[in-house]
């Protein structure tokens, strides 16, 4: 074979996408990308939803969908393109684990719309989707909170404070205690079987010494 013959099956065997079959291609990835956008909404557990973030998931998948269009469409292209992308560092943090996988799920599913997988990429948006749904909404043995308790120096009777918490919980373990000539500050980490229970915010309060009390919802990694 010769140089020319070579060169002439990378340009020559390539896939055509005309405008129609262009727009159809992208409106079914824009159709799976808002059901991934749905979901994150609908599963997040943020105090501050990122609205910027979830829509770059669809924008990913339809970039996806771009890329690979342009790799099938032509040999010589996909080699480029290959090349080019090799040397593309994304140094971003993902803080959440959880929005690392909606960002694979995103190029996932537009893998397969750019392949015109259509059956397989609408059943498994909808698969994956239900699946994170469920497991969002499914509640934990276990609800986790932080105590939070300030008061006056040494004035705290400490004994009494852990007396009247026990009934509330299932289990308790202090991770900070700071104490100074003027005020002092106390860290638990505590669960409970059920919600919070705002009974023992007042029944702490009587406690003699203490000044505020605080519950914060731990989430993960996460306290919102």
């Amino acid at each position: 074979m010769s140089k020319a013959e070579v060169l002439s099956y990378f340009y020559t065997n390539s896939t055509s996408y005309g405008a129609r079959r262009t727009l159809v291609i992208l409106l079914c990835g824009l159709a799976v990308g808002m059901m991934i956008y749905a979901t994150y909404y609908i599963t997040s557990e943020k105090i501050v939803y990122d609205r910027k973030f979830n829509w770059s998931l669809v924008i990913m998948l339809l970039v996806t969908v771009i890329i690979m269009m342009m790799i099938s469409s032509n040999i010589a292209v996909s080699l480029g393109m290959v090349g080019a992308l090799s040397i593309v560092r994304f140094r971003t943090a993902v803080k959440d684990s959880r929005d690392t996988i909606f960002i694979f799920w995103a190029m996932a599913e537009g893998l397969c719309v750019s392949s015109q997988n259509y059956r397989l990429a609408f059943t498994t948006v909808l698969f994956i989707a239900v699946v994170l749904i469920v497991s969002s909404r499914v509640p934990g043995i276990w609800n986790r909170y932080l105590l939070v308790v300030r008061g006056a120096g040494s004035q705290i009777d400490r004994e009494l404070l852990q007396d009247k918490l026990k009934p509330f919980v299932v289990s308790q373990q202090i991770r900070t205690a700071n104490t100074d000539a003027e005020c002092s500050e106390i860290i638990w980490e505590v669960k409970t079987k059920g919600k919070l229970n705002l009974a023992v915010v007042d029944e702490l309060m009587s406690v003699p010494g203490v000044a505020s009390v605080n519950w914060v919802t731990e989430i993960g990694g996460t306290v919102g």
